[in-house]
This record gives C-alpha cells, structure tokens and sequence, in this order.
C-alpha cells in the first residue's frame, strides 16, 4: 500500500537533520538522536515484544509440518516482493510494496502468531541486506510486526469456512494491516516534518486507499486459492510476476518522459537566454550604422560587433544542430588520416585573434603521430575546449595545449588556470545541458552542449575525453585519438 514504511515510502524521515523538535527532555533522557522521531520508540518495541510472543507460542505449539512449509513459503513470497517493490503512479508514498499480500495470506491462514512472525522477517531481513540505519531497521520492522498481528486478530473475527467466510476474513485482516501500518507511520512522519497529523494521515489515506483496494483483491484470491489447495495457490504467482514486470516498465516509460520533458523546457530556457545577447546586439549595431554621420572608427567597432555577435550565433546553432543528430542517431564522420599538430596550430591561431590580451595560449608537441579521425570534428572539439579554457580562465591566466603519444594514441590535453571543477561534478559535465554556473553567478554563459558534443564526436572517432581538474587550481581536459 504506497510502500508505507520509513525505508521506501517516505525516505529521510529518519535521515538529516529535522528542525526544533518537542520533548526535549525526554530526548535527553531517553539519549536518542535529533534525527529520530520518538514515535518511532514505542512502535519499535512493541514490535519487538509482539515477535517475542510470536515465536514462543509458535514453538509451544509444536506446528505441523505443513503450517511450517506454508509459512516459509509465504515468508520467502513476502521476502522477494519486499525486495523487489513496484512503483505504480500516483502513489505518493513511492513503490508499493507488494509483501502485504502474503502477510495478510498469513494471518487469514495460520493466524497471528504465522502473521507477525513473516511480516518481522519480511521487513527485518530485507531491511538489513540494504544496511539501513538500526533505527529504521527497528522502526521498520516493528511497524509491519504490528500490522501483521492485527490482520490476524481481526481475521479471527470472522467465523466459519465457507467462501463468504473467508472473503471477510481477507477483508478484515487487509483493513487492520492498513489501518495500523497507515495510522503509526503517520504520527513519525507528522513528528518529523512537525505537520499536524490529521493533514498527514489523510493525505496518506488518499495516496494509498487505490493500492490497498487492489492489495485486498489478490489477497483474497491468494487465500481462496490457499483454501482449495496451497500447491492451486503457486498459479498467482505468474500474475503477480506479470502485474510487477508491467508497471516497473511503464513507470520506467513515465520517468524518461518526464525527464524529456525537463529537458525540453531546460533546452528552450538555456537557448532563448543565450540568443537574446547576440540578437540584441547585432540588432543595435546594426540600428546604429543605418546612421550616416559616423566616424570610422566607430564603424569598424560597430562591424567588428555584429562579426563577433554573428560568429557566436552561429556556434550556438551548430551546437543545437549536432545535438540534435546525436540525439537521433544520424551523426556521420569521415575518418582519414591527418595531422594533429597542424589542425591544433590552426586552432590556436584563429582562437588568437580574438583571444582578450591578458591571456596567453602555449602550444607544445612531442612529435605527434598522424591520427586517423574527421579533422573538421578535431578542429571542433579543440575549439570548445579552448572557448571553455578562456571563458573560465582569470586574468593574467596561462592556456597551455598539448600533443603527445600514448600507448597506440594521440594524446591532446588543454589546460587552464581557472576556477576548476568539485569532484561532485565533475561526472556530469558531459551530460547534456549541464553547466557548472547554471545561474551565471560568474557571468559565463553558455548552453550545457559544448562538452556533450565533444564527448560524442571523440566517441564517433574511436576516442576517449576526460578532465582532471581541482577546484581553483585549474582544468585539463584531455582526449585520445587513435593513430592512424
């Protein structure tokens, strides 16, 4: 039902830290951290106490042997769909735990002792192979514990044997788990996020009561199966399986929509910012030169905007254009063997001619190999890197680029003396779209494309690219080629 538990419902509630917290003295008293709620104290041992009278009147009882096989096989089904929830849209607790069905089975078919028994195990043991937290493993466990015992005490109400007997039975014991598992994993997250409860609880309520409906329906066909014959029962398995494979992949479907969504409008947002300096430039320069009482100088300086202006339009339209083939696979180089130190000479010359004067650009090459790669797709790559050199670079600030052999390729590394990259990001500056100064905090702009495009045009020539970088100690950025 929405995964109601600490662990997979509603992660962080017992992680972080939470603001002012009531009960401060008992906190204290009771040494427990800030970052557990104290509702989770007594259901955590209560749980504790029910699985203690659990096993000791399952053993006093001296249990068939089918009873012992029954409830392992529903103790290793609640394992697995535990182990392996399933998101289903909507549900705002997270992936829904399919678990309760067998939990419920249980306590309809063995009662409770069967019941809390397999809901501890079920939560305890999956809890622990993720390495939570002790106390969420404790919280967690005495919550379904607790649930457990309730379906069976209320699956108990119902007399007789008869198929209406055990529908009811199923109904009772399902609404009890709920209401229990629902009820006290309300009040800890209503502690921990100092919300009232009543708000929490019924928008847990609203959230879950679809999963819960379709819980009762399979719970209650597991136990007419079970009732007919337990080996009748293993045929809900397929549908089960089935019902898991499906939504897992829809929900996989909705999740990358929803991120082609985001991209979409982080696309449009990115481009339309970087348009409008160029536009609004090239607009007013022009504007300004229709005026004929202008002196030379302010001419070639007018001109010399709109080339600049123009030039960086036309980059930002290239860069969508081979985003764009990437994206949809149509992405065709020309391999051929050619030289990497005349292409980068090249490069370093053009970039030179507008490069701001207090930077310098260094070359030095170790007898390069010829390279077998696209040299209009070297030329590109080598110049995002050095636009991305100069925008980060201080004033003052040396670029160096570089050209040597290594192991069967050619090695190009660009370096700056930049602001460099944290560690935490330096895994995703290839991704596309992504920069490092989203908000233009230091004024660099630019569409998040640049480095995507160079990693992809490197990987269409049988490379590899890669940074090295320390924050505010510079950036190299290197990628090999192989030789031709």
């Amino acid at each position: 039902m929405g995964r109601p538990t600490i662990s997979g419902g509603t992660p962080g509630v017992l992680q972080g830290a939470a603001p002012r917290r009531p009960l401060t003295a008992v906190r204290t008293l009771l040494r427990v951290p800030d970052d557990v709620p104290l509702a989770t104290l007594p259901v955590s041992a209560a749980g504790a106490a029910l699985f203690v009278a659990a096993v000791f009147l399952f053993v006093s009882t001296d249990p068939s042997v089918s009873t012992v096989v029954g409830s392992l096989a529903l103790l290793g089904a609640a394992l697995l769909a535990e182990a392996f929830p399933v998101p289903i849209e909507g549900v705002a607790a997270g992936r829904t735990s399919l678990a309760n069905i067998f939990i419920v089975g249980a306590a309809v078919i063995y009662g409770w002792t069967e019941a809390s028994i397999v809901g501890a195990l079920t939560m305890g043991l999956v809890e622990l192979a993720h390495r939570r937290p002790l106390s969420r493993i404790t919280f967690n466990t005495g919550l379904y514990t607790l649930a457990a015992g309730a379906a069976g005490a209320a699956a108990a109400l119902a007399s007789g044997t008869g198929l209406l007997a055990l529908l009811l039975a199923t109904a009772l014991a399902s609404g009890a788990f709920y209401l229990v598992d629902i009820t006290l994993l309300s009040a800890v997250i209503a502690e921990a996020t100092l919300r009232p409860f009543p708000r929490v609880y019924g928008r847990s309520m609203y959230s879950t009561v679809v999963p819960f409906a379709i819980m009762t329906s399979l719970a209650a066909i597991l136990v007419v199966l079970w009732d007919r014959s337990p080996y009748i029962a293993v045929a809900l398995a397929g549908p089960l399986v089935a019902i898991a494979l499906y939504e897992r992949r829809v929900h996989a479907v909705l999740e990358r929509l929803r991120e082609l969504d985001r991209l979409k409008n982080e696309f449009i947002a990115i481009v339309s910012h970087e348009l409008r300096t160029p536009v609004a430039s090239v607009y007013g320069a022009t504007m300004t030169l229709q005026q004929r009482e202008l002196d030379e100088k302010r001419r070639d300086s007018l001109l010399s905007v709109i080339f600049t202006e123009s030039a960086r339009l036309a980059r930002l339209v290239e860069q969508v254009v081979w985003a764009s083939r990437f994206e949809a696979g149509h992405a065709r180089l020309r391999l051929e063997r050619c030289e990497p130190l005349r292409l980068t000479e090249e490069v370093i010359k053009a970039a030179r001619l507008h490069l701001p004067p207090t930077l310098s650009i260094e070359l030095s090459a170790n007898a390069p190999s010829p390279v077998l790669a696209d040299p209009e797709r070297v030329r590109q790559v080598l110049v995002n890197l050095l636009d991305n050199a100069v925008k980060f670079s201080p004033e003052g600030g040396r670029i160096d680029v570089a050209i040597d052999g290594s192991d069967g390729n050619v090695r190009f590394a660009v370096r700056d003396e930049g602001i460099g990259i944290p560690p935490r990001e330096q895994a995703r500056i290839f991704e596309k779209f992504h920069r490092l100064d989203p908000n233009l905090t230091r004024g660099v702009g630019g569409t998040g494309l640049g480095l995507y495009i160079c990693q992809e045009l490197v990987r269409e020539m049988n490379g590899r690219i890669w940074v090295d970088s320390r924050e505010n100690e510079g950036s190299t950025f290197l990628f090999e080629l192989p030789r031709a």
